[in-house]
């Protein structure tokens, strides 16, 4: 929903979100493990599932913003006495509201913001995943929404940042036990592994030399009863033919028939021994 309507109910929701409500929302389990690393929230076991209506209880928003604002508030409802610093901040605000309603102190920092503005704790300025303007060991929480796929995709010209490097700089700034997480689509855009599901190459990401405990959730990859979100012709367009190097391109083609988009939630903790 990219209405004037759906704009006012996303403000009004990061306006509004009650970090002690959303905590009794997500008390305890709320998904299914998988694997070692592999956890499930279906649609139809989802906490903002409404089945009186047989819907989706977050009532604006495209079938992946909506596991978006779930996630968020599964994650960030208890925030405490945490800095937390997210990369690649833009307009949609419930993870900083519930951050510092909850009685934490949210920082950010975004690439397209000019240089000359420079972050400061407690506010936002230019930075990117490989540059972090802050010292080791500054922080307790370090997240992205919808932002990681992005660090090393191409399309539109892009220089593509290395995940190793970047990851290291966010363990850099992390307090050791500190935690990361970062949502992603997949079946979308970004770097290619995203686009072509490849869940253990993502995971692979996050090396045992400096993450421990790291999960992958997956929201809405099994969506009954809610509707199908296919691939749009515009990623299929624009972005496959560019990022698409290691999977085969006409493979993903001939699935986006049967293939839906869904999201993940990556989340891992610091090695105390870094």
């Amino acid at each position: 929903m990219h209405s004037k309507l759906g704009s006012i109910l996303k403000r009004w929701h990061s306006f509004s979100a009650n970090p002690r409500q959303l905590q009794k929302k997500w008390a305890g389990v709320f998904y299914k493990n998988e694997s070692d690393y592999l956890r499930s929230i279906s649609c139809a076991d989802c906490r903002s599932f409404d089945s009186s209506k047989n819907a989706c209880g977050i009532g604006f928003g495209t079938p992946l913003r909506k596991c978006v604002v779930s996630s968020i508030e599964a994650h960030f409802n208890n925030c405490v006495d945490e800095h937390v610093l997210e990369i690649g901040f833009g307009r949609f605000m419930l993870a900083k509201s519930l951050i510092t309603r909850s009685g934490g102190v949210w920082t950010g920092i975004e690439p397209k913001i000019p240089k000359s503005v420079v972050p400061t704790l407690g506010q936002g300025g230019h930075g990117d995943a490989a540059n972090i303007p802050f010292g080791d060991a500054t922080f307790d929480r370090v997240f992205g929404i919808q932002s990681i796929e992005h660090w090393g995709q191409k399309v539109g010209g892009r220089v593509p940042s290395d995940y190793g490097e970047c990851l290291k700089e966010v363990s850099r700034v992390l307090k050791p036990g500190g935690t990361v997480y970062f949502d992603a689509p997949i079946y979308f855009h970004g770097h290619e592994m995203f686009i072509a599901n490849d869940l253990p190459r993502i995971r692979a990401l996050f090396c045992d030399e400096l993450w421990s405990n790291v999960k992958i959730e997956k929201w809405r990859q099994s969506y009954e009863p809610l509707e199908r979100y296919a691939p749009s012709d515009t990623v299929l367009k624009q972005d496959w033919p560019v990022e698409l190097v290691s999977y085969s391109a006409d493979d993903l083609h001939k699935a986006r028939d049967s293939v839906s988009v869904y999201m993940i939630a990556i989340t891992a903790e610091k090695r105390i021994a870094c």
